[in-house]
């Protein structure tokens, strides 16, 4: 069944998952990568399949703190148009950087610099951009007209001391594999696809 009329996630979708997570655990892997394989499918099942004007792509950039190890390069995902145009930003952590506030910072950081990076291109009015940790989510956006992206940026509250404990704690509170994760995907695979095809008419 296509996702839009779906009601839950499938099951072998959320088995990929669980096999993913637990191989990581039993090899002691605490790496983002192994979740690039069932996000692809994720998104594939959740937006591309079934339309031939969005396509998936993985992008891949140097750390902007390791700037020439090819090992810290930092792979996001981006959902394009037909027309190469970004339409949705995907940065993937392992689930470990839920609970360490100097990684929550850094993954607002970089999403937020993803924004920096595509949102004169999109051709859409709003640009959505979702940040993973694990399968723990939380949703930016930004208007084109406006450039603010939502929710706002918090500040470390004093640069001369260490980040408190709580910074950023609780915001990235939706776990994409819930239902409560399922319907959101759903509202915004919906605004993307409406909006694309507006664009692919004018």
């Amino acid at each position: 069944m296509p996702f839009a009329t779906d009601t839950e996630w499938p099951q072998g979708l959320l088995r990929i998952f669980n096999a993913s997570r637990n191989a990581g655990r039993k090899q002691d892997l605490k790496h983002e990568s192994r979740y690039y394989g069932p996000y692809d499918r994720l998104f594939n099942y959740a937006i591309v399949e079934g339309a031939f004007n969005l396509f998936l792509a993985p992008q891949t950039i140097a750390d902007e703190e390791s700037p020439n190890d090819v090992a810290d390069s930092l792979v996001f995902l981006v959902v394009f148009d037909d027309q190469q145009k970004p339409v949705l930003i995907v940065e993937i952590k392992d689930d470990a950087w839920v609970d360490l506030p100097l990684k929550r910072q850094k993954a607002d950081a970089q999403i937020r610099h993803r924004f920096e990076q595509m949102l004169l291109d999109c051709p859409i009015p709003r640009l959505y951009g979702l940040s993973l940790l694990g399968t723990s989510l939380r949703v930016y956006c930004t208007e084109k007209d406006t450039g603010t992206i939502t929710p706002l940026f918090v500040d470390r509250p004093d640069v001369d001391r260490t980040l408190p404990r709580d910074f950023l704690e609780g915001q990235w509170d939706i776990d994409i594999l819930s239902q409560e994760g399922f319907n959101k995907m759903q509202e915004i695979v919906a605004y993307i696809k409406a909006e694309v095809d507006k664009v692919r008419v004018k």
